[in-house]
């Protein structure tokens, strides 16, 4: 096991979480808003395991992926254990994960942002501004990841 505590590229994250058989989540706060790996690894068909924070709930709530309690290490062993042993734990995971994926991918959400604005422009008679990709500023690093290889992905 090692760890790797790099701040990584957008790219580099992909791939990380991409070749990932399981991401880990054990976020030590209750109050953790949201996660970039969450996304990641949910848009990747990875297999999650995550503390009890309220973006977890939300996306993984329904089987997408395996929710724990905080602190409690012998639940993320055995959820962690259930996922690497049992074919279908992964097979029932994966399905309900490629039900999620797509809406979760950059694409689908810039699609949603641009009917809204576009709604909301309706509403008040202006019109949205694109800007040009030229003109964007360029994506920034994510937060540190820590992974173990080449099974596991945290942050």
């Amino acid at each position: 096991m090692a760890f790797d505590h790099r701040y990584l590229d957008s790219g580099s994250l992909a791939e990380l979480v991409s070749g990932a058989d399981v991401v880990l989540l054990p976020y030590d706060s209750v109050d953790q808003v949201t996660s970039g790996i969450l996304i990641e690894a949910v848009a990747a068909l990875r297999p999650v395991v995550a503390t009890r924070f309220p973006h977890a709930v939300e996306l993984l709530g329904d089987g997408t992926g395996l929710l724990v309690p905080h602190g409690d290490v012998a639940a993320i062993a055995a959820a962690v254990r259930s996922i690497i042993t049992d074919d279908g734990v992964v097979r029932g995971l994966a399905s309900a994960t490629a039900a999620h994926a797509p809406e979760l991918l950059w694409p689908a959400v810039a699609q949603r942002y641009h009917r809204l604005a576009a709604g909301l422009a309706a509403r008040t008679g202006s019109r949205p501004r694109v800007v040009p990709a030229s003109q964007r500023a360029p994506a920034t690093a994510t937060a540190p990841v820590t992974a173990t290889a080449p099974a596991t992905a945290a942050r």
